[in-house]
């Protein structure tokens, strides 16, 4: 019961303000047309320690591009285009940019993320729907720290044409992951998880992929 209760203390799920999650730096490739950022900074806000009353000093990170691909679904015998992905990771030296290696290398990054530049309407029951088939290709159980993941994804709301869904994965010292998830919109929506819980999330594009349109996405972004 106690070990029940300590996972469970590590999940949390909030949603903040709005807010920009990734600040984007310089110019990287064109893909579909969108010109994508070559690095991107993210803030780890300062915080008020529940102990001692003392804040951490803010720390800032930087997140290199590691790849950009186009994620497409068959619709009916036709390929429909539906987002452009970019991968960013902190420690991009440590990064395996093959298909075997790469979800596991996740482990390596204190910090990766991924943008998702929408190229045409998605409710949020499919892009929850399209999450959650990743998921179960890869054998990822539905856990608390997973289904709060995709109940956020669901009350995130239409993924809207034209703008940029961001997905951010954070490690901390004290072995806690979070997941910071960012709609189309702005609406931020944070959960916490234990060891593991951000390649989880990153299997959806990173390991077994569920269709053959992420197969090419995936192949994209590691080449």
């Amino acid at each position: 019961m106690k070990a029940i209760m300590f996972f469970l203390s590590l999940i949390f799920l909030a949603v903040s303000s709005w807010g920009a999650l990734l600040s984007l730096e310089g110019t990287g490739p064109v893909v579909e047309k969108i010109s994508l950022p070559a690095s991107a900074q993210v803030k780890l806000g300062e915080k008020l320690a529940e102990k001692t009353g003392k804040k951490t000093v803010e720390e800032t990170v930087k997140l290199s591009s590691v790849g950009a691909g186009l994620r497409s679904k068959k619709v009916v015998f036709v390929n429909v285009r539906v987002y452009v992905a970019q991968l960013f990771v902190a420690s991009p030296e440590t990064f395996k940019k093959n298909d075997a290696e790469a979800l596991a290398s996740v482990k390596d990054q204190k910090a990766i993320a991924i943008q998702l530049h929408f190229l045409r309407n998605v409710d949020g029951e499919n892009v929850e729907k399209s999450f959650r088939e990743a998921l179960k290709v890869n054998d990822i159980q539905d856990d608390a720290s997973v289904s709060q993941f995709l109940e956020a994804v669901v009350k995130g709301g239409e993924a809207k044409e034209g703008k940029v869904l961001s997905i951010l994965g954070v490690k901390s010292a004290d072995g806690v992951e979070t997941i910071t998830y960012e709609t189309t919109s702005g609406a931020v929506s944070e959960i916490k998880g234990s060891a593991g819980f951000i390649e989880k999330v990153f299997s959806i594009w990173l390991g077994k992929s569920s269709d053959d349109g992420v197969a090419s996405l995936k192949k994209a972004m590691l080449k």
